[in-house]
């Protein structure tokens, strides 16, 4: 792990520390599924079970300035037996509601930003959806063209004790996703700027033209995907980066395709020549003004 307010390494928990640990796992996560649990709640829970795996004697550290937190039911009456909380968890979690947690106590080695998340889900001011199943780059497109974003928690008995995609284990991964949220949700100079875009991916995304070239070249589609569906940023990094991955295919096939994808969105001709422009010295202050306005400003596309 790295500081609180940056980065986290992709693996936290080993499998062969997952394995040795897997019926508590399963009885934990069966136990979660059967309680009443706002999703939440259930994130909470999820998240405590697998970093006192990671930090078995330490995990939970008291802030210095205490906030009084808003209400929430208290995590010791909730967290289930099969969790075997130790003497010291006990007294650490005593009288300790679900928002305090994020409130008044630091996790150890987790972003702040996780902690953030959490406080804003939990007061149903940034709209998350919890799933159980890895979401595709066009599923997670479509929710964030809708304004949300989703957490994955993975609860399957033969999938909880290996690398989620191959490369997080399923605590990575839960932080990864909080962490994606908050840079979705939390800047409100960047959050119009991003829904505008993907609105405007999410409309031409299955165009036949378009489509055609993400079928003939899986490495363009893993490209668009990966701005549609796993970078959340400025807007006009975003639109390098996609426009980016076009010029490389137009290179490849000779033809385009950037030039149509103007036309498709509509672009006023100072935003196209803002768009043609881009990632050139020439480039202006005022050329990213005029594309990010569009993109804050579009909510509609005619094809």
């Amino acid at each position: 792990m790295k500081n609180r307010s940056g980065s986290y390494k992709k693996v936290l928990i080993d499998e062969g520390q997952l394995v040795l640990h897997r019926e508590t796992l399963l009885s934990s996560i069966s136990k979660l599924q059967s309680t009443q649990l706002s999703p939440f709640e259930f994130c909470t829970l999820y998240v405590i079970l697998f970093l006192r795996l990671k930090h078995p004697k330490n995990w939970l550290q008291r802030k210095s300035h205490l906030i009084t937190p808003s209400f929430s039911r208290k995590i010791e009456d909730l967290i289930p037996s099969e969790f075997t909380l130790n003497e010291w968890e006990k007294n650490k979690l005593s009288g300790v509601t679900f928002n305090d947690l994020f409130l008044n106590f630091n996790l150890k080695g987790i972003p702040l930003a996780t902690n953030t998340t959490m406080l804003k889900w939990s007061q149903d001011l940034w709209p998350i959806c919890l799933l159980h199943h890895i979401p595709s780059p066009r599923e997670l497109l479509k929710m964030q063209a809708n304004g949300s974003r989703c957490i994955t928690l993975i609860v399957n008995p033969d999938e909880i004790t290996k690398m989620v995609l191959q490369s997080r284990d399923p605590l990575s991964f839960v932080i990864h996703d909080l962490d994606h949220a908050n840079n979705f949700f939390n800047n409100a100079n960047t959050h119009f700027g991003q829904i505008g875009f993907l609105q405007l991916v999410d409309a031409i995304y299955d165009h036949p033209e378009l489509n055609k070239n993400l079928k003939e070249n899986s490495h363009f589609k893993e490209e668009i995907n990966y701005v549609a569906s796993d970078m959340n940023a400025y807007v006009i990094h975003m639109f390098k980066c996609f426009k980016s991955a076009i010029d490389r295919q137009d290179q490849l096939t000779n033809q385009s395709l950037f030039s149509q994808v103007i036309k498709w969105w509509n672009m006023p001709p100072e935003v196209s020549h803002a768009a043609y422009k881009l990632s050139t010295p020439s480039f202006n202050e005022q050329d990213e003004n005029f594309l990010r306005l569009f993109f804050e400003n579009k909510t509609e596309v005619l094809i």
